[in-house]
């Protein structure tokens, strides 16, 4: 007797059920066929006997002696067979009329034939097919089924078995592949799929991607750890450095104050790494913000105004077309910051001029800056939204300071809002940022 383990696995229980259909399916299959060779088709096989005799006839070169369960016998215009072979028991001595169904039957068999003239010729082409009753053909066919059922049975019940058994092993990894990342924490661990497209191994694909995203998330976590401890080790080094030399080496009142301006510059970078980072956690988290009615257009002319010095000092012509009000429902302070970011990364690349211009199509804002610095390579577009990424690195860290957090930022705050920025660069062509910003105001709320 099988134990109750077995009896309460899934693939005693499937197969159980599967087996129990199986035998009903056979049994009905076998009365189905009997009720199938004895009436279905009747109405099809008489058209199907008028429509190949008519073509036949019209084409007596295509001729053969029986074709699809259809006997075909041509005679001359002497009523003599001359090609052919008829039914066993079929009547020999019945006349011709011209394409009109007959039937004929002879004991228990019924025969339904259909006579037709050949073209251009005085022959005669008649069809014949059995109408009803079982057939030699189809007795045999009904006993070998009968005798042959109970082993196809069998074999599909033990070959069900072994096939379910063999598709439920990749459930057995997953668990066994879950138990041993959670005592490892190896999150490099993956299931073994095989080849074949079916539920379980889609299962597996989507156990292993799920490892991956995990993967990615820790690798993320430990790679910004790394760049964090890397970005605060050269301020800390340098106020370390100026602080010894102001205690044991500096000599007047001057080096003293120099070596407290450099310490400042430095803990005032790092202060601002910090605020960022705290930022960027806080946005990544989910944090609610207040939205309050304000005028896009003129936020942006107010933060385009008041970098307009800084761009000026720059050598940069710095070109605004912003001529609507536009309302919108937004953290005034949060798009602040966006604005600011993208015009701090303009300024950093761009040789000339930056435009920004805002527009309103009725269905969202579109604000873009753009620049005809040395633009961004195609690998390197998708990478500038990640932490501490930055193109050119060497030129930013001599001529253009900054972490690599600012578009990160930028990005979180743009999904906060609903909407969506894009980059769009060619390498010494410049490069322009587009910001989407759904309308979420009606006319009917503007104050």
């Amino acid at each position: 007797m099988l134990s109750k383990k077995h009896k309460g696995s899934i693939v005693y229980r499937v197969t159980l059920w599967y087996s129990v259909f199986i035998v009903i399916f056979f049994a009905l299959m076998l009365g189905v066929a009997y009720v199938i060779g004895v009436n279905l088709g009747d109405s099809k096989g008489q058209q199907k006997l008028q429509h190949s005799a008519l073509e036949l006839g019209q084409e007596i070169e295509d001729y053969e002696n029986f074709d699809d369960g259809i006997y075909y016998v041509i005679y001359n215009k002497n009523d003599q067979r001359i090609r052919g072979s008829l039914p066993r028991g079929f009547d020999t001595k019945r006349g011709f009329t011209d394409e009109q169904l007959k039937e004929a039957t002879n004991g228990n068999i019924t025969y339904q034939y259909f006579d037709v003239k050949i073209k251009d010729s005085t022959e005669w082409l008649r069809a014949i097919r059995v109408k009803a009753g079982l057939s030699h053909e189809l007795k045999m066919f009904l006993l070998a089924l009968f005798l042959v059922a109970p082993f196809l049975v069998v074999g599909i019940v033990f070959g069900g078995y072994r096939i379910l058994k063999k598709a439920i092993a990749p459930v057995d990894k997953l668990t066994q592949t879950a138990r041993a990342i959670t005592l490892s924490q190896d999150y490099s661990k993956r299931i073994i799929v095989s080849e074949q497209n079916n539920e379980l191994s889609r299962l597996a694909l989507t156990f292993n991607t799920m490892l991956a995203s995990i993967e990615r998330s820790f690798e993320r976590e430990r790679q910004f750890n790394n760049d964090v401890s890397h970005e605060l080790r050269t301020p800390l080094a340098v106020i370390l450095a100026e602080s010894e030399y102001a205690d044991k080496y500096a000599k007047d009142e001057a080096e003293l104050k120099e070596s407290a301006q450099i310490i400042r510059q430095q803990a005032t970078m790092m202060k601002n790494l910090v605020d960022q980072i705290l930022e960027l956690t806080r946005l990544e988290n989910g944090q609610t913000f207040k939205k309050n009615q304000l005028d896009l257009a003129q936020l942006i002319q107010e933060r385009v105004t008041a970098q307009q010095k800084i761009f000026e000092q720059r050598g940069l012509k710095l070109i605004c077309e912003i001529t609507e009000h536009q309302p919108y429902l937004g953290d005034e302070l949060l798009l602040q910051r966006v604005v600011d970011n993208l015009l701090s990364n303009a300024l950093k690349f761009a040789k000339t001029k930056v435009k920004v211009s805002l527009t309103n199509n009725g269905h969202e804002h579109l604000l873009t800056i753009k620049d005809d610095g040395p633009g961004i390579a195609l690998d390197q577009q998708e990478k500038i939204w990640h932490k501490f990424y930055q193109v050119q690195t060497a030129r930013n860290k001599t001529n253009t300071q900054g972490v690599g957090l600012g578009l990160a930022l930028v990005k979180n705050i743009v999904e906060l809002h609903g909407g969506q920025i894009t980059v769009k660069s060619q390498l010494k062509k410049g490069t322009e940022f587009r910001l989407y910003l759904p309308n979420n105001i009606s006319e009917g709320e503007m104050r």
